[in-house]
C-alpha cells in the first residue's frame, strides 16, 4: 500500500480530474473501482449526505446485537468502536469503547439508523466488503469523502445462516481513527463475522424447527389441513396438499395474513374457492420471545348444510336465498338454529364495520406470494405507510424503496432508481414502493415500463406496489402501459369507513395541533369529531381537527355546540365489536339527520333490531 500522503494527493487530484490523473500504483484497484462508482452516482463531497433511515433490524440484526453485547467481558483491551451495516449502507448496530472516538462518529454521522451507502458518502469499508464479498481495510485518506478522511475501518462481509459459501446482507466494521490504522483488525472483524454467521444459523435453524413443531402441533389438534409459514417459505400438511390448488393459495393467504395482523382468538369460519366451508384456527410460532411465523389449522365446516341456510337468510331476496318451505317452528324446537343466525349477523357486521381490515389482510397475503398490485385510493389514506408497515412484519430483513413518480425530474427521473436495483446483488426482499402513478407522462411511463420489465425479469427477491391516488383505474391514462406488470388490485379505503383507526389518527392530530400542551378529549371529539363531516384522507382530518382546536380552549375540548351525535353516560362498557357496531351506527343516524328508519335501510337491519342496539349502546341523537 501507497504511503498515506501519495494516497491523500491521489485523492486530491482524483477530486479535480478524474482517474486519468491517478497514477498506478498510488491507490489500490478496488478502492479506485470504489471511488468510480461512487462518483457515477453523484456522490456530493462538498457536504456529507449522509440521512436517517430508520432503526428497524431484522433476525441476522439481533444475532448480531447478542455477539457485540457481549464484547467488553470478553475484549476488554478493544478502545476501537464496532459497527454492524446492512447491504444498503445503513448503520445498524454500534458499541463504542473510546468516547472521544465515539463523539468523532457521531459529529459524521456514523449513527445507528443513518445511511452511509457507496452511492450517498463515498468509499467505505463496509459497503467495499460487502461489494467485493471478502475482509477489507480502509484507511483514512482512501475514503472518498473529506469529512470520512479522519477515520480507519476494516470490515468483513457476515455469511448468511452461517453458510461461508453464502454471502450476506450485513457486514461487521471496526473503525478507528485514522492515525492508529485498520490493517491490524482485520483477523478480528473476520472472527466476528464468522460467530456473527454462526449464531444467526443457528436462530435461523431454530425458527425453521419452530414452524415445523407448530406445524406437527396443529395437526396432532385433529386439524385435517395445516399451513405453516415464516413469511417467507410456506409449509403445507399431508392433508393441506390433497386441496385444489385455489384452496391452498386460500390458506397460505390466511397464514400470510395472520403473520402480519391481528387473529380472532377464537377459531372463525371462511368460504374456500372450491365452494366449502372450513373451519380455521390461527395460532402465533414464537422463538426466542420473538414472532417468527404463522401456522393454520383447518378442517370441513361443521354442520356446513346450517350455517349456508343461515347465510342465505341473512341475505334475503337475492338469488342465493333458500327454495324450500321455511319451517317457523324451527326455532321452538332448539335453539341451535337461532345460534346459526347469530353468528351468521356477527359476520354480517365484520363485514359491514371492517373494510380497512379486509383490505389490510388482502395487502399483506400479496405481499406474502410477492404478487405486484397496485393500491387504489383516496390521496392521503395512508397507502405507502400501510405497505411499508405490511412489508416490514412480513419480511424483517427486507428492504425498502420509494419513487416518487410525480416528483421525479425528466422523464428518466422514476426509472433511474429501478435501474440500479438491477446492479443489486440477490439478497433479501426488496419492495419498491412507486407514488403518484396517476401523474405519470406518457413518455415516462414508457421509460418506467421498460425499466420494470427489466427488474422484473432479473431480479426475483423484488415485489412492486404502485399507488394510485384514484378512486378507479382508468386503463386508457398513461399508467395503463404499466398494469401489465401488476397482478392484483386492492381498494385501500377512506377514513369514513377506517372507524378502528379513526380515533388514534385523531388523537396524534390533535396532540401535534395542541402544542406540546397537555389535552384532554370527549367521546364526542374522539367518536364523532364533532358532528362535522366524516374525513376521507388525513388533510381533511386535520382540517376538521384544527378548526376543533380553533374553537374550543386547547386545554380541554368539550362537547360539541352544532348538531352531533354521542354516547350517552349511561353508556356500558363495550367490546370490540359492539364499539365498532356503535360506530357505524352513530355515522348511519349522523348521514341519515337522526331518522332511524332511513339508518336501518343504510345498515341493512331492521328498525326494531337498530332501536335495540341504540338502547343497548346507549346511543342518542343531539338536535
Amino acid at each position: 500500500m501507497a504511503p498515506a500522503r501519495a494516497v491523500d494527493a491521489a485523492r486530491r487530484r482524483y477530486l479535480r480530474h478524474g482517474r486519468d490523473a491517478v497514477e498506478p500504483g498510488d491507490v489500490r484497484p478496488e478502492v479506485l473501482a470504489s471511488w468510480e462508482r461512487a462518483r457515477a452516482a453523484g456522490v456530493d463531497t462538498a457536504r456529507l449526505g449522509a440521512s436517517f433511515a430508520g432503526l428497524d433490524g431484522g433476525s441476522s440484526t439481533a444475532a448480531a446485537a447478542r455477539v457485540l453485547d457481549g464484547l467488553p467481558g470478553r475484549h476488554p483491551e478493544l478502545d476501537a468502536s464496532v459497527l454492524v451495516v446492512d447491504r444498503d449502507g445503513v448503520v445498524r448496530l454500534r458499541r463504542d469503547t473510546d468516547p472521544a472516538l465515539a463523539e468523532i462518529l457521531d459529529a459524521v454521522c456514523l449513527a445507528p439508523g443513518y445511511r452511509h451507502a457507496e452511492d450517498v458518502v463515498g468509499t467505505t469499508a463496509a459497503t467495499l466488503a460487502l461489494h467485493e464479498g471478502r475482509a477489507l481495510a480502509v484507511e483514512g485518506p482512501e475514503h472518498l469523502h473529506p469529512e470520512l478522511a479522519v477515520l480507519a475501518a476494516a470490515a468483513a462481509p457476515v455469511a448468511r445462516g452461517g453458510d461461508a459459501g453464502e454471502a450476506g446482507d450485513l457486514a461487521v466494521v471496526v473503525v478507528r481513527h485514522a492515525a492508529d490504522g485498520a490493517g491490524r483488525d482485520l483477523p478480528f472483524v473476520r472472527m466476528l463475522a464468522a460467530e456473527i454467521a454462526d449464531r444467526d444459523g443457528a436462530g435461523r435453524r431454530g425458527r425453521i424447527l419452530a414452524v415445523h413443531d407448530a406445524l406437527a402441533a396443529s395437526a396432532a389438534d385433529g386439524a385435517a389441513w395445516v399451513v405453516a409459514t415464516d413469511g417467507e417459505d410456506v409449509v403445507l400438511g399431508a392433508g393441506a396438499r390433497r386441496l385444489p390448488p385455489a384452496d391452498q393459495q386460500a390458506l397460505a393467504d390466511v397464514a400470510l395474513a395472520g403473520l402480519a395482523l391481528e387473529h380472532p382468538a377464537e377459531p372463525y369460519l371462511v368460504d374456500l374457492p372450491s365452494g366449502a366451508g372450513a373451519e380455521i384456527a390461527v395460532r402465533e410460532i414464537r422463538h426466542d420471545g420473538r414472532l417468527v411465523g404463522c401456522a393454520v389449522g383447518a378442517g370441513p365446516a361443521v354442520d356446513d348444510v346450517a350455517r349456508r341456510e343461515a347465510e342465505a337468510r341473512r341475505r334475503q331476496g337475492s338469488h342465493v336465498a333458500p327454495t324450500a318451505r321455511r319451517d317457523f317452528a324451527a326455532s321452538l324446537r332448539g335453539a341451535a338454529a337461532d345460534h346459526e343466525h347469530a353468528e351468521a349477523r356477527v359476520r354480517a357486521n365484520r363485514d359491514l364495520l371492517t373494510p380497512s381490515l379486509r383490505a389490510r389482510q388482502e395487502l399483506a397475503a400479496n405481499l406474502g406470494q410477492r404478487r405486484h398490485q397496485v393500491l387504489v385510493g383516496e390521496a392521503g389514506v395512508g397507502k405507502r405507510t400501510l405497505v411499508v408497515e405490511q412489508f416490514g412484519r412480513l419480511h424483517r430483513d427486507g428492504a425498502v424503496t420509494v419513487v416518487d413518480v410525480d416528483t421525479a425530474e425528466g422523464d428518466d427521473g422514476a426509472a433511474a432508481p429501478l435501474a440500479r436495483l438491477l446492479r443489486r446483488p440477490p439478497g433479501r426482499p426488496h419492495l419498491v414502493v412507486l407514488r403518484g402513478l396517476q401523474a405519470v407522462a406518457p413518455l415516462a411511463a414508457r421509460r418506467l415500463d421498460e425499466a420494470l420489465r427489466l427488474l422484473l425479469a432479473h431480479a426475483g427477491d423484488v415485489v412492486v406496489v404502485a399507488c394510485l391516488d384514484t378512486t378507479a383505474v382508468d386503463a386508457g391514462r398513461p399508467y395503463g402501459l404499466l398494469l401489465r406488470h401488476f397482478h392484483e388490485t386492492v381498494r385501500i379505503p377512506a377514513l369514513r369507513h377506517r372507524t378502528d383507526e379513526l380515533a388514534d389518527l385523531a388523537l396524534k392530530v390533535l396532540h401535534s395541533l395542541s402544542g406540546g400542551r397537555s389535552l384532554r378529549l370527549s367521546h364526542q371529539v374522539i367518536r364523532v369529531l364533532e358532528g362535522y363531516a366524516w374525513p376521507g384522507n388525513i388533510n381533511e382530518l386535520e382540517d376538521v381537527l384544527r378548526y376543533v382546536v380553533a374553537r374550543k380552549p386547547v386545554g380541554v375540548v368539550q362537547a360539541p355546540d352544532l348538531p352531533a351525535l354521542c354516547f350517552a353516560s349511561r353508556a356500558p362498557r363495550l367490546t370490540m365489536l359492539e364499539t365498532a357496531q356503535a360506530d357505524a351506527i352513530i355515522q348511519a343516524l349522523y348521514e341519515a339527520r337522526g331518522n332511524r328508519y332511513q339508518a336501518a335501510a343504510m345498515l341493512g337491519i331492521a328498525r326494531s333490531s337498530l332501536y335495540r342496539k341504540i338502547d343497548a349502546f346507549g346511543i342518542s341523537y343531539i338536535a
